[in-house]
């Protein structure tokens, strides 16, 4: 007979327990634990909860941000653009070129401009093979008409001319050099020697009734003088011994006489008071000055490759290029020639500009006011004179 097995706790583990006094320490960390374990729960879970509920963030509404004023970033300057300054920024230079067309005559020289008239000594070849400057080329800027003038000549050429609204003073230039100063009242076509010239080609100015020019008078002696056109009546105001400097021309503006004195000062003299100033550029050679209401334009050599034209406004000197051997100063720029282009420097920002095209060749010839002159010599078979206005009045 089968009988079913049973078992049945002896309970000797629990008593066995039970013997040791620890257990209910034991007990009590475990409640201790869980206790703790709890709190950090509700703190890290319910108490975020709760306030995040009361602060709406678990809302159903649609919240708009109110937009928090900022302030606005400064708006940066431009930075500035010189050139639309200028009208040759944009300037279509075809366009805006003037061919001078001379049919009678070939050739043309000494070129300049007096209250807006370009004027020219112009002529042809002769038997010798060398060329007679005959007239004087009157053309109107604006009007872009022409004119002859037949001046006196007793020799063969009209070179260097100048005027003003009353004279216009030329040398009477025989073909070896020397010849006559003389002057023609525009008023009464009346003719004046003003001094016979042995020996050069002197170049005159002219300051209201006055003229002035360097003449070799020596061997090696050159002297500055200044002659009354109304009177004929001369004086010397400078003379040079073997001095270089009596080479650089004289130049004459609004009553100043500018000139390089016989020890290489830059001098103006004041034709009023007769007063005179040194004037010093920071240069160590002054040549062929120009002056106008802005300041003194020169070159620092005698017209050498690697001089330089420098510009003094009275107090700061400025290199304006290297490698120009000449200059035109006007009403607001400085116009030079380089490697057969010519240019245009605006004084009052250092902006240059390329006044000839890309598929020509010129050679400056002159200019003033608000106009440069020059010969197109892209075609060797006849000269082509041209001119434009560039200047701006400031």
């Amino acid at each position: 007979m089968k009988h079913e097995k049973r078992y049945r706790s002896t309970g000797k583990i629990g008593k066995y327990l039970t013997r040791f006094r620890i257990m209910p320490w034991i007990e009590l960390l475990l409640v201790l634990g869980f206790l703790a374990a709890l709190g950090w729960a509700f703190w890290k879970y319910a108490i975020p909860f709760f306030n995040n509920l009361g602060n709406g963030a678990y809302s159903c509404r649609k919240e708009i941000a109110t937009p928090v004023p900022q302030t606005p970033e400064p708006t940066p300057e431009p930075t500035r653009d010189p050139y639309p300054d200028h009208a040759l920024y944009n300037a279509d230079l075809k366009s805006v070129q003037t061919e001078i067309v001379i049919p009678e005559y070939q050739y043309a020289a000494d070129v300049g401009v007096y209250s807006g008239t370009l004027y020219a000594a112009i002529g042809n070849y002769t038997q010798d093979g060398t060329a007679a400057f005959v007239r004087l080329l009157l053309y109107d800027v604006s009007a872009h008409k022409q004119k002859y003038l037949s001046l006196p000549l007793t020799y063969k050429s009209i070179r260097f001319p100048v005027m003003n609204d009353r004279w216009i003073v030329y040398l009477d230039a025989a073909a070896n050099g020397g010849g006559q100063m003389t002057a023609y009242n525009r008023a009464t076509k009346e003719t004046r020697v003003l001094k016979v010239v042995h020996t050069g080609l002197p170049k005159p100015v002219i300051d209201g009734d006055t003229a002035f020019w360097i003449e070799r008078t020596g061997q090696s002696r050159d002297k500055l003088f200044a002659v009354d056109l109304l009177t004929g009546e001369s004086a010397t105001l400078a003379i040079y011994d073997g001095a270089s400097y009596a080479l650089s021309k004289p130049f004459a503006f609004e009553g100043t006489l500018l000139y390089v004195a016989p020890d290489g000062q830059l001098t103006g003299l004041n034709l009023s008071s007769g007063a005179s100033e040194t004037i010093k550029p920071d240069a160590s050679y002054v040549h062929d000055p120009q002056m106008n209401a802005d300041g003194i334009a020169f070159l620092d050599s005698d017209h050498a490759r690697n001089g330089h034209i420098l510009w003094y406004d009275g107090q700061t000197t400025t290199e304006v290029v290297s490698g120009a051997v000449d200059f035109v100063l006007g009403n607001g720029f400085i116009a030079y020639s380089r490697f057969n282009k010519n240019y245009v420097y605006y004084y009052g920002d250092g902006t240059t500009f390329c006044t000839t095209r890309s598929d020509e060749t010129a050679i400056l010839l002159g200019g003033g006011e608000d106009v440069i002159a020059w010969m197109d010599v892209t075609w060797r078979d006849k000269d082509i004179m041209e001119f434009m206005t560039v200047g701006e009045k400031q």
